[in-house]
């Protein structure tokens, strides 16, 4: 099959976005299919034959929003595509004005639409009818929370298809130098953690965990790409200097090679009292640090419930900041409980989560649509 895939951030490197990296390791996995895929001027991923990248001038890589010039451009690709392509993939929050558009666009064409957040989707869209932005074939959601939201609201087709990492990436890293240090990361946005959380008190979270591991960093792993987040993060560094708390943080944006960096640090952790809106609902990060057998620390909200099911880390039921000071510092203190968390998660990542699973469920997706 020839697939027009069409995500909210270019095909380009580096690995830095969950959807642009779950349809560039699903490419790979189907080498069957075409995968057509807009990307930034810079091009995208090199090796895989079965990809083919239409440039854009119009939306640069690491903008997590399109600008009004790249969505005139995708009308004019899918007119122009709309007779070559078996099936058009469409993976980002659908809006009203996109919806009536591409149901009238490609009435004759089979589709499908991934819902990458069922709480991105409905924070965007509170006042309007849910089920009249939808118009493919099919619509795959991330977890069964989702789909049993969307099913409340009479949408059909549903398919829950894990969010899923190609985990050879992972396989046989190198680890960063810690110079002696347990190295925590937090891997995502200040918006997100400020919003599901508090960024006074993830500070407080730091400040417990010292008080007993006094070779304890917290690694922000947070990418700024709006005026916003630069605000935000300045917001955080006053915050550090206030809990006394400067040489106990390091802030990084985009990471180049993330497998080797996740490898470095001893656990990951990601707050949230409240949904998790803007990103991943299931967010991949959490999943990379699971695979190298990573403990992950997370919070009691969906459909992050569905992991903790699996045995996938370690969920915070509470949401107080001593609470996950407490579990930050059993890890780094007893590193056999830190093992059987980590090794108990891996082996959930390779039960539910890599890429060789989701690729047959999609398989089995594309052939229904194709018979």
């Amino acid at each position: 099959m020839k697939i027009f895939s069409v995500t909210m951030t270019p095909i380009s490197p580096p690995y830095d976005d969950g959807p642009k990296n779950i349809v560039m390791a699903l490419a790979k996995k189907l080498p069957m299919h075409d995968y057509y895929f807009i990307s930034s001027t810079g091009g995208g991923f090199p090796g895989s034959p079965n990809t083919i990248f239409i440039r854009s001038p119009f939306q640069k890589t690491g903008r997590h929003s399109m600008t009004f010039f790249q969505k005139i451009y995708i009308f004019f690709l899918t007119v122009f595509y709309r007779g070559r392509m078996d099936l058009f993939q469409f993976f980002f929050t659908p809006q009203p004005y996109f919806s009536i558009i591409f149901k009238r666009l490609l009435k004759n064409k089979r589709s499908i639409q991934i819902v990458s957040s069922i709480h991105t989707l409905l924070d965007k869209n509170k006042d309007k009818a849910i089920n009249s932005l939808f118009f493919s074939d099919y619509i795959v959601v991330h977890s069964d929370y989702a789909r049993q939201r969307l099913a409340e609201k009479n949408i059909k087709n549903i398919v829950r298809i894990y969010p899923a990492i190609e985990h050879e990436r992972f396989d046989n890293v190198t680890a960063q130098g810690t110079g002696g240090e347990i190295k925590i990361v937090y891997p995502g946005t200040y918006k997100v953690l400020n919003d599901s959380y508090s960024l006074r008190e993830f500070c407080k979270i730091a400040a417990l965990v010292k008080d007993d591991v006094s070779n304890a960093v917290f690694v922000m792993a947070c990418r700024i790409r709006t005026r916003e987040d630069a605000a935000m993060e300045k917001e955080f560094r006053a915050l550090i200097e206030e809990y006394g708390l400067g040489k106990s943080f390091t802030l990084l944006n985009t990471i180049d090679d993330m497998p080797s960096f996740f490898n470095g640090c001893a656990m990951g952790v990601m707050p949230a009292r409240r949904p998790m809106s803007g990103v991943l609902e299931i967010p991949l990060v959490l999943l990379e640090l699971a695979i190298l057998g990573k403990p992950v620390a997370y919070g009691d909200v969906p459909p992050l419930g569905e992991l903790d099911s699996k045995g996938l880390g370690i969920m915070v039921s509470d949401g107080s900041p001593d609470s996950y000071a407490g579990v930050i510092t059993k890890c780094a203190k007893d590193n056999d409980y830190a093992s059987m968390v980590g090794e108990r998660s891996k082996n959930a990542v390779k039960a539910d989560f890599t890429m060789d699973i989701a690729a047959g469920e999609y398989q089995r997706l594309y052939d229904r649509l194709r018979n």
